[in-house]
């Protein structure tokens, strides 16, 4: 078991949702939790002291991060604070498009969405931009805890990015942070290095 300090960070992702069954791009529109994603955060809920006994708890408002986050605090009986400054990369008119046409043959959108930080979807926001929230919000959250052990639960590109920027200042690499539903992260700045990476053993319950 290990504490958060100044120099440490810890996320999870939210739990499985219906637009990750069906593959589509669901940023900041609202979706819900499968059955099965109710039943990851149930399960993360009761394991979560073996990976860290949290002291406060962060969340993306959007409700698959929430109901996570939910989960943790609950168990716990810590509070639950929403910060919409955790919420998932917008990608404003292509939200509810498939992967698979944004990366259709002779469509740059999916390779300009990770290679290109200010690169943006009409009326979205860019890879930098997400970068520059989460950023304000993990430092403010330091600064106010930083003698508590502190949980953020948001998504999956939002996370990504934010550790692709604190380990090699380059928001492009994120696709290499891919992480699975429930996964619990964390990460030491003052090394540089993820302490644990996607870690899952909860679902194997």
């Amino acid at each position: 078991m290990s504490l958060i300090h100044s120099d440490r960070l810890c996320f999870v992702r939210h739990g499985q949702t219906y637009a990750n069954i069906d593959k589509v791009w669901h940023g900041q529109t609202d979706t819900e939790l499968t059955p099965e994603g109710y039943e990851q955060t149930q399960k993360l809920g009761a394991y979560f002291e073996q990976y860290i006994t949290p002291t406060v708890i962060y969340s993306s408002p959007l409700q698959r991060a929430r109901i996570t986050a939910e989960a943790i605090s609950q168990r716990f009986d810590i509070p639950l604070n929403l910060d919409p400054r955790l919420m998932e990369l917008d990608l404003g008119d292509w939200e509810g498009e498939t992967y698979e046409s944004l990366s259709s043959t002779g469509n740059n959108t999916l390779h300009n969405l990770v290679h290109q930080p200010d690169f943006c979807s009409p009326n979205g926001e860019s890879q930098n931009a997400v970068k520059d929230r989460m950023l304000a919000a993990i430092d403010e959250i330091r600064e106010k805890h930083h003698k508590d052990t502190v949980v953020i639960v948001s998504h999956g590109v939002a996370i990504s990015i934010a550790l692709a920027h604190l380990l090699h200042n380059d928001t492009t690499q994120w696709p290499k942070y891919s992480k699975s539903n429930t996964a619990f992260s964390e990460l030491c700045l003052n090394t540089k290095s993820l302490l644990r990476f996607n870690q899952t053993e909860h679902l194997k319950i």
